[in-house]
């Protein structure tokens, strides 16, 4: 159980910084997700990058942020946003980020609170503290220059998702990129991140050692699947998370199979509706509206049954850990006609983990048996291994700082590449402080 005493329980160094740029990560530099990122500079500017919690079973939380005046947000995933409320509500800090960001924050705040309840697991912020910090909130647009104190600082697009921010600050005699998570490749939603001439790079290294497949051939693979499973008068189930991915699914099921019998559940359908508002972040607003509208959206319980005898279910939640997936695999699962496809990262004692490994999953309290066929695609909307090694070569940076990865078997051979190029490669661990000058 992790509760916080502003200002008691942080182990955030007291002196100030008496040469170049430090940095401490509350969370997300050993470890995937979780992210808490501190910088400050010699002349006492300071500034909070990311504030989230990791939704594992049970949920990992970052160590306690010190004070902190002003927060940037690079995206609205939970493992980035999750305890933001909790800084606002402590320490009264201005949180920063996209106007989409924003747009999804109560959204996203909203039910990691609910969940926190159904799980039972503890969240040191309440609603209230969530309240002041939707009243906290400055937008700003992609290259828009903010002053702060003796930096000033900018966001630029990170592919991803949505409103999906890199971080650039200007911290006068180098310049600094935080990539947040990001991918250089384009996806259905949103175009690729570009990279930024630094001095500096704190890169996410999610797929350090992994190559992403070719996604032309990956789509195909899909596809075909798909159509053996309809062929054979089954329905498949596709978790997927509601943040993204589950919009790129639509859409590309939508542009490949214009005939196919898709139904769409879950939270996803409320943040599609907030990216068809703020369409200037999307690569194809009308493709995505599109899609939309060509699925048969599920509003209520007649819906789900009618839902049953789908083609394709598309819904939350993206790992199996309750939401309408649950329900629908509960119905599905006694008809070996259909199949689960995955899409997306099943983190470790998640649903889809567990399924993945032992064909067992809780359902509504009872570990059941699930028999049905399942497949794997290969969808992510993060750098892979060769992209970050072009981006931080891209970016023409002496120094950088792998974070957001697996530190024993994503970061090492993410680190060789790295280093072969000429980088210095530093390797953060939570909790300690390091400068860079």
């Amino acid at each position: 159980m992790v509760m916080y005493s502003p200002g008691k329980t942080s182990s955030y160094p007291d002196e100030p910084v008496d040469k170049g740029l430090r940095y401490h990560f509350l969370g997300g530099g050993s470890e995937v997700g979780n992210v808490g990122i501190v910088l400050e500079g010699v002349k006492g500017d300071r500034l909070l990058i990311d504030y989230g919690l990791a939704p594992t079973d049970p949920p990992r939380y970052p160590a306690e942020a010190p004070k902190v005046t002003d927060v940037i947000v690079t995206h609205s995933h939970i493992d980035h946003i999750g305890m933001v409320p909790w800084i606002s509500g402590s320490h009264h800090s201005t949180l920063h980020a996209t106007h989409i960001t924003v747009a999804l924050s109560e959204l996203m705040w909203r039910d990691c609170h609910k969940v926190s309840r159904i799980e039972g697991y503890p969240l040191p912020w309440d609603k209230r503290d969530m309240d002041f910090a939707l009243e906290s909130w400055k937008v700003h647009n992609f290259g828009e220059w903010v002053e702060h104190g003796n930096w000033k600082w900018r966001l630029h697009s990170a592919g991803h998702i949505p409103g999906a921010a890199m971080v650039e600050i200007d911290i006068g005699n180098k310049k600094v990129l935080l990539s947040g998570d990001f991918d250089t490749r384009d996806s259905p939603l949103v175009s690729g991140a570009s990279p930024v001439d630094v001095d500096i790079l704190f890169v996410e290294g999610t797929y350090g050692g992994r190559s992403h497949p070719e996604k032309e051939s990956e789509i195909k693979r899909l596809i075909e699947r798909i159509k053996e499973v309809k062929n054979r008068g089954g329905t498949v189930l596709i978790p997927a998370f509601a943040n993204g991915r589950g919009q790129d699914i639509l859409m590309t099921l939508h542009a490949a199979l214009p005939n196919l019998n898709v139904h769409y559940d879950g939270m996803g359908k409320i943040i599609t509706r907030h990216y068809l508002e703020n369409s200037g972040y999307l690569k194809d607003s009308e493709a995505l509206e599109s899609a939309f509208h060509w699925a048969k959206r599920v509003s209520s319980k007649s819906d789900k049954k009618k839902a049953l005898e789908a083609d394709v279910i598309v819904t939350t939640s993206g790992m199996l850990d309750g939401g309408p997936s649950i329900w629908y695999l509960n119905r599905l699962r006694n008809d070996e006609r259909n199949a689960i496809f995955f899409t997306g990262y099943q983190a470790k004692g998640s649903g889809g983990r567990m399924l993945q490994e032992d064909g067992k999953i809780p359902i509504f309290g009872n570990i059941c048996q699930v028999d049905l066929e399942w497949d794997t695609f290969g969808f992510s909307t993060h750098a892979g291994h060769d992209e970050i090694v072009e981006f931080a070569k891209l970016c023409g940076a002496n120094d950088v700082v792998v974070y957001h990865t697996d530190p024993i078997n994503a970061r090492p051979p993410l680190v060789k590449a790295l280093e072969a190029n000429g980088h210095i490669v530093h390797q953060p661990i939570n909790g300690q402080s390091h400068i860079i000058e």
